[in-house]
């Protein structure tokens, strides 16, 4: 974890000031003051992954009384919107979102089991922001938010995963390079009388293996977006994750993106297996 942190350090102060600001860009391209209430904007990268490998996720699927091994190769592709609720709620500050995330998990090439979607996880969001602009050298405080976040699977019995969260997010720029800093409180829940509790905690130990907090930097250079995320659980047993992306146009609507991913919690049914993933695919939006 200190190579992984190392590198997103080398990542944020190896770029040089650039003039333009990517992140100003992308915020004066929403310009949320001009939506009305319930417009849609997009909130975290909407993407397609129609090939991905995959390695560490659960041996078997079953559908419809058929069990047959996962295949490796699953395509995977994420949803995430956003709407303005109120905007400019105190001293012509601050904006309430509704967002939106899903992200699913397509066993699309595994005939045996009739190419089912191995696992869909959906995150509903309230968030306040209060974009601000504070100057600090050559960085600069951006944009606050905060906000509740359900995350689940949608599925019941024993495949139920769930939990409710607190977030805090930083949004800072140095130049071409964005770094977001988002710690949570997760919000207790009742433990379990029997296995088969429908009312209990689905995973009393998920903070063990998706940490306390994200960190994200982004470095835009040109047209191309480089990415780096990292979560750590702060333990001995040094548990987290790492994901590395990259997207570049690939015509006028769409983005040709490249996403790795190895550690815990890339799913919510394998929060506590260690996965590989490497996919390629498309992009439709740039987050900068």
């Amino acid at each position: 974890m200190r190579f992984l942190l190392g590198c997103l350090l080398a990542l944020l102060f190896t770029s040089a000031v650039d003039a333009a600001d990517a992140l100003e860009k992308r915020l004066k391209s929403e310009d949320w003051d001009s939506y009305k209430p319930f417009s849609i904007l997009p909130h975290h990268n909407n993407y397609l992954l129609p090939f991905s490998y995959v390695n560490g996720i659960r041996n078997n699927i079953t559908q419809d009384g058929v069990t047959a091994p996962a295949d490796n190769i699953e395509a995977k592709f994420q949803l995430s919107l956003k709407t303005p609720i109120w905007s400019r709620i105190y001293d012509g500050k601050g904006y309430l979102f509704f967002a939106f995330t899903q992200q699913a998990y397509w066993q699309a090439y595994n005939d045996e089991v009739s190419s089912p979607f191995r696992e869909t996880n959906y995150e509903p969001e309230l968030i306040l922001t209060l974009p601000h602009y504070a100057n600090v050298d050559e960085a600069a405080s951006r944009i606050i938010s905060l906000s509740l976040s359900h995350q689940s699977n949608g599925r019941s019995g024993l495949e139920s995963r769930s939990w409710n969260r607190l977030k805090l997010s930083w949004v800072t720029s140095i130049g071409n390079v964005f770094v977001n800093f988002e710690p949570w409180y997760r919000f207790n829940e009742r433990r379990k009388t029997s296995i088969n509790d429908p009312k209990g905690d689905d995973n009393p130990d998920i903070r063990e293996y998706m940490g306390w907090f994200e960190l994200s930097a982004a470095y835009k250079q040109g047209e191309t977006t480089w990415r780096m995320m990292v979560r750590h659980n702060l333990r001995d047993e040094q548990r987290g994750a790492i994901r590395l992306s990259y997207s570049i146009p690939f015509n006028e609507h769409l983005r040709f993106y490249v996403e790795a991913f190895n550690g815990y919690g890339e799913s919510m049914i394998d929060y506590d297996r260690s996965v590989t993933r490497l996919g390629i695919g498309f992009e439709l939006n740039d987050i900068l």
